[in-house]
């Protein structure tokens, strides 16, 4: 596409910025298109045995308890390994003896950031780090039930995209 870009307008938001762009389409037409910035984030598929570590989770925005894989924000100078075994450990108690990146992807066209897909295994149960405003139960589900068990809720990006790559590298 040969879209050109004239103005970029935006502010900070906390630690993410939003604005919008003044594009130029290939008919010469002038239009606005929003962006949002916020960090690159990480979904872990946790593998325990025959079991996969997922979260149950009340999602405010949403106004829904969602069945999920853990997941969370990269922090800056961060690896999408490292930042799944972190993330991981906090939301879950489980550290991960190994972890593998399975693919990154954008979310939406509208944000400016990175998803990564991480597997964990060889996976050690301990305790939660929960921070003051997570309020998660970690349900632990067989790998041959968990693609139905989240397909039967509301599904978001942190839920059933993960499972699906995971399934397609053979993982699951």
């Amino acid at each position: 596409m040969n879209w050109k870009r004239r103005a970029r307008r935006g502010l900070s938001l906390f630690s993410h910025a939003v604005g919008y762009d003044s594009i130029e389409r290939p008919d010469g037409k002038r239009v606005r298109r929003l962006w949002f910035d916020p960090p690159d984030s990480v979904a872990i598929v946790a593998r325990a045995g025959d079991d996969l570590v997922l979260i149950e989770e009340y999602r405010p925005r949403l106004g829904k308890t969602m069945l999920s894989c853990p997941a969370g924000r990269i922090d800056s100078g961060e690896s999408f390994e490292r930042a799944a075994k972190r993330e991981l450990r906090e939301e879950t108690g489980y550290e991960a003896g190994n972890v593998q990146l399975l693919e990154t992807y954008y979310p939406t066209a509208g944000m400016r950031k990175r998803r990564g897909i991480v597997f964990a295994e060889d996976l050690t149960p301990g305790n939660q780090r929960l921070e003051p405003d997570e309020f998660i139960e970690v349900r632990t589900v067989p790998v041959a039930e968990a693609i139905e068990a989240v397909h039967a809720g509301p599904i978001c990006g942190w839920s059933l995209p993960p499972l699906l790559v995971a399934q397609e590298e053979g993982l699951l």
